[in-house]
């Protein structure tokens, strides 16, 4: 694996350089930072000019603090304790270095070699779980059951970061037809990838993975057309969305979006409006390409991209009144005190009920999407009633490792409907 392609991801059970694990052949860590695994001295030099800086500063850390390892005496604390621990290391070691972390970096301190039951990070006899390459146990916890319930999706993860060195990531091919009167989508995005997206046999990947790839691309577009169901929305001709809290990740295959003028019958028109400050800005509207079949039927797909919170969005003459709000993962009780100099949210959710339209609103888990609904009522200072709040049938089949629950979390897993927040 080349320079570039292993610094995509880590895990700390695998050859960092190789990614191969200790089911094919010995890994040891870095005698100096003990955060890091190499399976020769061959490929430890190969990475040491990419590791030598953060290498220094960890091993300085360890004689400061006379350590070895900078997680020990964690055993047994809560799981809250254990990430808190986790990020204070992370961030000490970002100032340290006095730059922010590459993103593999972050991951060797979000998913340090630790022990998935109790933390333990020094037992001499700690055993990797033969089937993924993320779990670790301690003597005492090597036969524990809890993990068996996410290897497999932890599984999945690895070969999917190891697909996408060699899966060129392109939106893949729409084949749905136009609807001249209105359809109901399939019962799920399995489903629908099923019917109507061909699969690229070209592709050095499988079936398997490419399936949840592909329902990165379509789980924005393909959640919003299951809340205009449940809605029972009409759509007139054009249809303009607001896309809050936006980043680069809805920008990613936006011509997919083209899915909504091929599935309403009425529609001719959709303009994505994407605002949030991870954004660059582009406030002209841009028209985006679509398919053939579609210029000939006179529609269009335009996106503007406004990269501001979305209070001063409204208040800005760009401002177009929108038909459905939506925010995908946003995260809005993440800054734990309301209307604090963190709280970069409060402001933007109190100008949404003056939009008079549907907000859609989706999380990665239950638990998060039950603290967003929380969190709603309490910046708006009344109980806010939702018309469906569910697991989303159009979530992403991608799963993302989450350092907060060493599970498992995919976009837009939850979804919660309000037809209005007046």
């Amino acid at each position: 694996m080349t320079d570039d392609l292993h610094n995509f991801f880590f895990y700390a059970n695998t050859c960092h350089v190789c990614k191969s694990s200790g089911n094919e052949s010995p890994i040891r860590k870095c005698s100096n930072c003990k955060m890091i695994s190499y399976c020769s001295k061959e490929h430890q030099k190969q990475h040491w000019l990419q590791h030598k800086n953060i290498c220094r500063v960890l091993s300085e850390m360890l004689d400061e603090h006379d350590k070895s390892n900078l997680l020990e005496g964690m055993r047994n604390v809560s799981m809250e304790e254990w990430v808190k621990a986790k990020m204070n290391l992370m961030l000490m070691v970002s100032l340290k270095l006095k730059r922010k972390l590459l993103p593999y970096e972050e991951e060797m301190f979000k998913f340090p070699k630790a022990c998935v039951v109790c933390h333990e990070v020094n037992s001499k006899s700690m055993t990797d779980c033969q089937m993924c390459p993320c779990a670790s146990f301690c003597e005492e916890h090597q036969n524990d059951p809890g993990h068996s319930k996410i290897c497999d999706m932890l599984n999945l993860c690895y070969d999917l970061d190891i697909a996408s060195t060699v899966f060129i990531r392109n939106p893949p091919r729409n084949v749905v037809p136009y609807h001249t009167e209105m359809a109901y989508l399939p019962t799920s995005i399995n489903g629908f990838i099923d019917l109507y997206v061909n699969e690229d046999k070209s592709a050095l990947v499988s079936s398997d993975i490419q399936k949840p790839h592909i329902s990165e691309y379509l789980t924005r577009s393909l959640t919003l057309l299951h809340a205009m169901e449940r809605l029972e929305y009409t759509t007139g001709s054009e249809m303009t969305l607001h896309i809050i809290g936006a980043n680069m990740i809805e920008v990613d295959g936006i011509e997919l979006w083209e899915t909504l003028l091929h599935w309403l019958p009425s529609l001719t028109k959709l303009n994505l409006v994407l605002v949030g400050p991870e954004l660059d800005s582009n406030n002209e509207k841009t028209e985006c390409n679509i398919c053939d079949c579609c210029v000939e039927k006179g529609m269009k797909l335009y996106l503007e991209t406004h990269g501001i919170l979305y209070k001063d969005y409204v208040n800005s003459d760009s401002f177009v009144k929108p038909d459905i709000i939506v925010g995908y993962n946003l995260g809005i009780h993440e800054c734990e005190n309301i209307d604090s100099d963190m709280d970069s949210w409060s402001q933007s959710i109190r100008i949404l009920p003056e939009q008079k339209c549907p907000f859609v609103l989706t999380s990665y888990t239950s638990e998060e999407a039950e603290k967003e609904h929380k969190r709603l009522c309490d910046i708006l200072q009344r109980k806010v009633t939702w018309l469906c709040y569910e697991k989303n049938p159009y979530s992403s089949l991608r799963p993302h490792r989450d350092y907060e629950t060493e599970g498992v979390y995919y976009q837009n897993q939850y979804i919660i409907i309000y037809r209005d927040l007046d």
